[in-house]
């Protein structure tokens, strides 16, 4: 398996739909419910444009061959005192679990994150995705508190935790 990370382009506006799509049928740890995402080819594709403008954002794809197999999502912030961090969504197919795409993709945002002059990453968890708690630990997050009831999932009240990632730089 050779899985490669880049820089989303516009033309993997339609891959990246049915992929997000696809993560919110097999998991519940993604902040939408199936059939909740309702975005459309043309706004994928003015979200990553409107992204990749900004200095502090950036989407990632990881792909297997030609099957987009993960994303990554950096948000940095847009008023002068949040310019200095991003917020992080990371997402693999389940057929991909723990074949360390996610570190990969971490990595290649954490590599990014240098080089656009960013001072933190921040991201939530919930607290029993265990493996992805024990990523984002590797790659020198801390748990910075507990987001208590976060999230009502499958009509279950489900905790966060916040996680950050400061560079010494």
């Amino acid at each position: 398996m050779t899985i490669s990370i880049r820089p989303a382009k516009e033309s993997d506006a339609a891959n990246l739909i049915s992929h997000r799509r696809a993560l919110m049928a097999e998991t519940t740890f993604m902040l939408y419910e199936q059939g909740e995402l309702d975005k459309t080819e043309e706004d994928e594709r003015a979200r990553i444009r409107r992204l990749a403008a900004r200095g502090n954002s950036t989407v990632l794809v990881a792909e297997d061959g030609q099957l987009l197999v993960g994303n990554l999502t950096a948000v940095g912030g847009e008023v002068r005192r949040l310019r200095h961090s991003a917020t992080l969504a990371l997402g693999v197919a389940r057929s991909h679990w723990g074949r360390g795409i996610g570190s990969q993709l971490l990595s290649a945002a954490l590599t990014w994150s240098v080089g656009a002059g960013l001072h933190r990453l921040e991201l939530t968890v919930h607290t029993s995705n265990l493996q992805a708690l024990g990523l984002y630990l590797r790659h020198g997050f801390q748990v910075e508190g507990v987001r208590r009831h976060s999230l009502l999932v499958d009509g279950r009240y489900v905790d966060e935790y916040l996680m950050s990632r400061l560079e010494d730089g």
